[in-house]
C-alpha cells in the first residue's frame, strides 16, 4: 500500500490534489496524510498556540476528509517552515509520493512556488505537482 502526503494550505487550489488522488487511486491502494503547516514566524512554545494551530488544521482538512470518505486518512500539523516540515513528515512516515499544487504567483521562480520548489529539490520520494 502506497503512502501519500498531501500538504494543504486552506486554498481552493490546494484541494485539487484531492481530486487527483481520487482519480488515480482506489481506497484500498493508498494511505493518505493530510498536512497543514502554520507559517507564523513566532516559535510555538505555549500549548495554546499549538492547540490553536491544530484547530486551524482541522478547519482546513475537514473538507478534504469529507471528500476522501472511505480512504485511510491521517492528519498532521507543522510549524514555521512548510518545505522543511513537509520533508520531515515524508521521511518520518516513509511516504512514497508527495502531491502538491503549483503556485498561482507570476514569474519564473514562482511558477511552481517556493515551497513546492524546495520540496521537489530535496524530497526523498516522488513529488507530483498538480496544475490548476
Amino acid at each position: 500500500m502506497k503512502k501519500i502526503l498531501i500538504p494543504l494550505d486552506g486554498t481552493e487550489r490546494s484541494m485539487h490534489s484531492i481530486d487527483l488522488v481520487k482519480n488515480l487511486y482506489t481506497t484500498d491502494e493508498i494511505e493518505l496524510i493530510l498536512m497543514y503547516v502554520k507559517e507564523d514566524a513566532k516559535l510555538f512554545i505555549e500549548e495554546k498556540d499549538f492547540l490553536e494551530a491544530e484547530k486551524e488544521m482541522q478547519d482546513i482538512v475537514a473538507p478534504a476528509i469529507k471528500q476522501l470518505e472511505g480512504y485511510k486518512v491521517a492528519c498532521e500539523v507543522g510549524f514555521v517552515e512548510p518545505g522543511k516540515e513537509i520533508l520531515k513528515s515524508a521521511a518520518m512516515n516513509k511516504v512514497d509520493i508527495i502531491i502538491m499544487t503549483k503556485s498561482t504567483k507570476k514569474g519564473l521562480t514562482r511558477m511552481i512556488g517556493s515551497v513546492t520548489s524546495y520540496v521537489v529539490k530535496h524530497a526523498p520520494c516522488i513529488v507530483m505537482i498538480v496544475p490548476e
